[in-house]
């Protein structure tokens, strides 16, 4: 009998041991991470931007150092910064701190997650697996939720905001002025060169285009001329096409007019140098 209590007492003591080893339920239970979305991308997209919501219910500072999904060959943490008026984008290598108490949201036109490599075109209802690596917390999994080409949020968030105002007649929702200052902001990716573009406003009417390249590498790319086209089959609304006036080495702007609501083609001709041209080309949402 006392044998029996004994290797009780033995197995009990080696659970305790390795719980004390083993890194605290707390400690995980510090990074909480929620609305986590992206957008579809076009046929033939190599590259995505991922957003969500992370939460430090802890007292210590954690980071993000990392990130990866079977989605793609590599994924990225990404800052965006304002120069100039042109947004640019560039990785955090050192990753991304989440002070204590407080709560980081990465979104469009600020830092992101960068999917680099997509194994296949990101589908609206497609839930897209991702391991994060935080420097304390550890490994948290996560799924990002892909919504439609100009989805500004995710799609549980969008849902709350309208069920928060049933008591609100139709033709308030129908009359209230929509927020349409909003630059749409979208990366587009080819073989040999990779934008940011960004509208503004993100409406119809006149509009400035304003695009920054890049190479394979990810490192500024000066060309020698860069055209902006903008196209809506769907209205029947004929190509029109502007020859954009470069800012910087690497950064270039037009003014343009959308003259409907909906979903255009944002596609840019690229003038490497002579006789070496480039066309990429992505869908874009105008409110």
């Amino acid at each position: 009998m006392f044998e029996k209590f004994g290797s009780i007492a033995v197995v009990l003591a080696a659970a305790l041991a390795f719980i004390g080893s083993a890194p605290t339920l707390a400690d995980h239970a510090d990074i909480v991470v929620s609305q986590a979305w992206s957008r579809a991308t076009p046929k033939g997209a190599k590259v995505a931007g991922g957003y969500l919501t992370i939460e430090n219910r802890g007292a210590t500072a954690d980071r993000l150092l990392s990130a990866a999904s079977p989605a793609a060959t590599s994924v990225e943490i990404h800052q965006m910064t304002m120069q100039d008026g042109i947004m640019t984008m560039r990785p955090l290598e050192q990753g991304l701190t989440i002070p204590p108490d407080e709560i980081v949201t990465l979104a469009p036109g600020g830092n992101h997650i960068m999917f680099i490599g997509l194994t296949a075109p990101f589908e609206e209802g497609q839930r897209i697996p991702v391991t994060l690596n935080f420097q304390r917390s550890g490994k948290i999994e996560t799924t990002f939720d892909v919504g439609s080409v100009g989805a500004k949020g995710p799609r549980l968030q969008i849902a709350s905001t309208e069920a928060a105002s049933p008591a609100l007649p139709p033709a308030q929702k129908t009359n209230a002025a929509p927020s349409t200052d909003e630059p749409f902001f979208t990366h587009i990716c080819g073989t040999r060169v990779m934008a940011d573009v960004t509208v503004t406003p993100g409406r119809t009417g006149p509009v400035e285009v304003s695009v920054q390249l890049y190479d394979g590498d990810e490192q500024p790319l000066t060309v020698d001329a860069l055209s902006v086209t903008l196209a809506n089959p769907d209205k029947n609304i004929a190509p029109v096409t502007a020859s954009a006036t470069r800012i910087a080495a690497d950064k270039w702007r037009v003014s343009m007019t959308t003259a409907a609501s909906g979903k255009w083609s944002l596609a840019l001709g690229i003038d490497m140098k002579k006789d070496d041209r480039v066309d990429i080309a992505a869908p874009i949402l105008i409110e």
